[in-house]
């Protein structure tokens, strides 16, 4: 008597990018975070919201692994971040771009350096190479007129760009975004979430995104970038991003964790302060 056989199923992908288990850290002082749970998946873009000393940044920080937390953990890709060696993390964190504030460019360094500077580290990658990719991610962000200048020549909507642009250059597979409008008026502020929306739409990248201006953060909600005309279009009315979604945090708690439409009906008193 013969059996059939049923196949192996194919390996599932990856469901969360990212799973934050109950992390807490404090600075010999009141915490800083605590007891944070949350995920990001595939596709999904996040948007942190809160004032100013939240722990915004320092959650970010956690994740990329640049700091360790008092208890929790950080998933990334499946692994335990806190788990790993440090040429582990580092081969780890090299799939992730971040977005630090204020850009964190290197002054002394022409934005091709800049730009490049990930990949000028590995002896194995031809200048020729170096050259293609750089001029690739800044015509990404509209700035490859640039690649041979330097830092203080650029507006600071420019430099924000050219921050993007070195985050994308190892065509990350998660983005790190830590106040990437802050301190720009509000038309560069628009010109760099439009940005931010072409890498979400045209490749699907997932990320978080620290922001504590809600112009920003609802524009990401009700629009889409589109690549025929080469700019962001607002979604027909009701329609919102089904990608997008928000937390937000108060003295180091998470204190929601939902869509749009749950963050504008939310009843707690500091969400609805915050959107006030």
């Amino acid at each position: 008597m013969s059996h059939s056989t049923t196949p192996s199923p194919e390996p599932l992908a990856l469901s969360k990018v990212v799973e934050v288990r109950h992390l807490s850290i404090a600075f010999e002082g009141p915490p800083v975070l605590q007891d944070i749970s949350f995920t990001v998946a595939p596709g999904e873009t996040r948007i942190l919201l809160g004032a100013a000393g939240v722990g915004k940044s320092v959650l970010l920080k956690l994740i990329n692994g640049l700091i360790r937390p008092d208890k929790g953990t950080v998933l990334l890709f499946g692994d335990d971040i806190f788990a790993m060696r440090e040429d582990q993390l580092f081969a780890l964190r090299a799939r992730t771009g971040m977005v630090f504030q204020e850009s964190a460019l290197f002054d002394s360094l022409t934005v091709r350096d800049n730009v490049g500077y990930q990949l000028l580290q590995d002896p194995g990658i031809a200048e020729e190479e170096i050259d293609t990719r750089v001029r690739q991610a800044l015509s990404f962000v509209g700035l490859a007129e640039t690649f041979a200048l330097y830092p203080s020549s650029l507006s600071g909507g420019m430099r924000r760009r050219v921050a993007i642009a070195r985050a994308l250059i190892n065509r990350p597979e998660f983005l790190l975004y830590d106040s990437p409008t802050g301190g720009l008026d509000p038309v560069t502020s628009t010109n760099i979430i439009e940005l931010i929306m072409k890498e979400r739409d045209v490749h699907a990248t997932p990320s978080l995104l620290v922001t504590h201006r809600l112009q920003d953060a609802f524009t990401l909600c009700t629009h889409h970038y589109d690549e025929e005309s080469g700019s962001m279009v607002k979604l027909p009315k009701g329609q919102v991003d089904p990608n997008t979604s928000f937390l937000m945090l108060e003295e180091g708690n998470l204190i929601f964790n939902g869509s749009l439409h749950d963050l504008v009906h939310s009843d707690n008193p500091f969400v609805r302060e915050f959107l006030e």
